[in-house]
């Protein structure tokens, strides 16, 4: 019987390659992310690699949606053995003139709703004493820079939630892990007036949710850094 993944923010770039490779190797997967078109053409591709996909169009930074996704699941597949937290966003500019309403609503989307999946899906992976948590984060949650004040606050809380997890489960054999990568080639780094062609490809960073995945029982890959070669 396949093992069955959860992926959040799966309709393009970093998701959709994550979705893909999981796919690859035969995960049945359910996909999430906000537009319900690009949603579901990813998880035909997920189809044709012959497992089971399926998907859910929301906002994660409602509780109500989080409570529909966890039933959704449940209802589809039964229990879920990977949670891939990430879907995300930034908003970019000075701490002292900060679109206060904008940042809460990074700060819901990179945070919160990472804790409230993982909220909804831990108790099952602790009864069987099984499972991964991957969480995509940032290089940012390490090294901070003028203008990224929120982006880098989420991420930074996003890299102490996640090894605070790991304590909390490890025991119960359950891998918890957390991805840095610098410039990634999507969507939100198209801004940024870098060389695409130096940065990460999404394929990177899938690739390494991948190791994690595959490491043995005896260890777990706590923290990636993945980092461009050249600068981009």
């Amino acid at each position: 019987m396949a093992q069955v993944a959860l992926v959040s923010g799966a309709s393009k770039g970093i998701g959709r390659a994550i979705a893909l490779r999981l796919a690859d190797g035969g995960y049945d997967v359910f996909l999430l992310g906000r537009d319900e078109t690009t949603l579901a053409a990813v998880t035909a591709e997920c189809t044709a690699r012959s497992v089971q996909a399926d998907f859910l169009a929301g906002d994660l930074r409602e509780a109500g949606f989080i409570t529909a996704v966890y039933a959704a699941v449940r209802a589809r597949f039964g229990a879920i053995d990977v949670l891939i937290n990430n879907a995300g966003s930034a908003a970019r500019g000075v701490a002292q003139s900060a679109d206060l309403e904008a940042w809460r609503a990074v700060l819901d989307l990179n945070l919160w709703a990472v804790m409230a999946l993982t909220r909804s899906v831990l108790p099952d992976m602790i009864e069987r004493r099984r499972g991964a948590l991957v969480n995509i984060s940032s290089i940012s949650g390490r090294h901070s820079n003028g203008g990224d004040a929120i982006y880098a606050a989420s991420k930074h809380a996003l890299n102490g939630y996640t090894a605070s997890v790991f304590e909390d489960v490890r025991e119960f054999g359950i891998k918890v892990s957390c991805i840095m990568p610098g410039f990634v080639e999507t969507a939100l780094t198209t801004s940024l007036n870098k060389r695409a062609e130096r940065m990460l490809s999404p394929e990177d960073i899938a690739a390494a949710v991948a190791f994690v995945l595959a490491s043995s029982a005896r260890c777990c890959p706590t923290e990636i850094v993945l980092r461009p070669q050249r600068a981009p």
